[in-house]
């Protein structure tokens, strides 16, 4: 069976992954019966893992004030042993959570139309999605969840965000959010240290994730936002740039900012619209298969015009790609923040029923650039509140970017 390989970043927390196939190691792991449990097995003998922790578990069922169940204590040990060796994104889906992942994949579901991330230790909405029950009822990116129907939590993660956000279609969600203090106005409230809370009540509706938005902006800058990397990004991103080459674009503007990677094999296509065929898009190491360079396609953009590109801080793995290649051979300049520095790849596992994902190469920009847990940085460092991207006139990064490009057209 095919293994399917990913860039994801951590902000993202399983929420807008995205899905290629790539021949990696095969894992061979066994489940032990012990009555009672399902738990893992090891090669060796005695007091092993699997025996440890069918034992912790008896112990639990007996001692704890609420036990796990069977279920919830597989899972629970999966996860802890793909994260034993340090790996932040070793995960383990069983099947239920992992058909709403495979949901996820093909671009539509019901939902609100958020894409979340983790922050001080819970979740925050990394972005909205535009024209969706999420951006009529007002929730902005930065916003940290509170409650859920009346639910509230501190050890909220993205996954149960989004078991809890998710629902039939028509069916209706109450949340009520914190919205970060501005820098003016302190905390009134030391239990709202989030921001001041607001409820919203949001009609569930069938969600088509949009690959990019795209427009003219000052009479001859074609700008395009690309929100993630999925299946069909680099042919959506084509398509919107070509359109405005045909509208009198004579320069281009990528919005990076706050998309958190995907498919592997989409960066490489999207870096292909820039770069010459041939030059590296970017270097994958692997302990098992070694050092490998995938290189730019040479489906181009039927112009090459003048480019700049915004990031920040939530520019994630195959948007770091992206950026730091057209860095690297100077075909764009880069505005806005650091990015978040996620260099590692993931391997999605079929195990168990489910899947299990781990860290199974890393990865260097087309250089040879190690950004991991740095980032990239941009040409024209330039630090903005995240809300501010939805209003053109304050948004400061886009301003620079659109100056950048209008004096190289000239």
């Amino acid at each position: 069976m095919s293994q399917r390989k990913h860039i994801v970043a951590l902000i993202l927390g399983g929420v807008v992954l995205a899905l290629v196939f790539f021949v990696a190691g095969v894992v061979s792991s066994q489940l032990l019966n012990v009555p009672g449990t399902n738990l893992l097995k090891t090669d060796q003998s005695g007091t092993a893992l699997g025996d440890q922790t069918a034992q912790l578990f008896a112990l639990m069922q007996r001692e704890a004030n609420d036990p796990p169940s069977e279920t919830t204590a597989t899972v629970g040990a999966l996860n802890g042993l793909l994260r034993s060796n340090g790996d932040v994104y070793g995960r383990f889906l069983d099947a239920k959570a992992l058909a709403s992942y495979t949901e996820d994949m093909a671009g539509q579901f019901g939902g609100i139309g958020v894409v979340l991330g983790e922050k001080d230790g819970t979740v925050i909405v990394n972005q909205v999605y535009p024209n969706t029950p999420a951006a009529k009822a007002g929730l902005q990116a930065g916003d940290y969840f509170y409650k859920i129907d009346n639910t509230s939590s501190n050890t909220w993660t993205t996954q149960k965000v989004q078991a809890a956000v998710r629902g039939k279609v028509g069916t209706s969600v109450t949340l009520t959010m914190q919205r970060p203090y501005t820098k003016d106005k302190m905390p009134q409230n030391i239990r709202y240290t989030f921001g001041n809370p607001y409820t919203v009540t949001i009609t569930r509706a069938i969600i088509t994730t949009p690959n990019t938005e795209s427009k003219m902006l000052d009479g001859h800058v074609g700008y395009v936002r690309l929100f993630e990397f999925n299946e069909k990004s680099t042919e959506d991103l084509r398509s919107a740039y070509e359109k405005l080459i045909k509208q009198g674009a004579t320069s281009l503007v990528l919005d990076l900012r706050d998309n958190p990677g995907g498919d592997l094999n989409q960066a490489v296509g999207v870096g292909s619209l820039f770069l010459k065929k041939g030059q590296p898009v970017v270097q994958i190491k692997s302990r098992v298969q070694g050092t490998s360079v995938l290189p730019a396609t040479g489906d181009t953009l039927s112009k090459e015009l003048p480019l700049a590109v915004l990031v920040n801080a939530n520019s994630a793995s195959a948007s770091e790609i992206v950026a730091g290649a057209l860095q690297d051979y100077g075909r764009a300049k880069l505005v806005g923040s650091t990015t978040f520095g996620k260099a590692c790849v993931q391997t999605e596992l079929p195990f168990a029923g489910g899947a299990a994902f781990m860290t199974t190469a890393d990865y260097l920009t087309a250089k040879g650039r190690n950004i991991n847990a740095k980032g990239v940085t941009p040409d024209v460092k330039l630090e903005m509140d995240i809300a501010l991207e939805s209003d053109q006139a304050k948004d400061t990064q886009l301003q620079k970017a659109l100056e950048l490009v209008k004096a190289k057209a000239q």
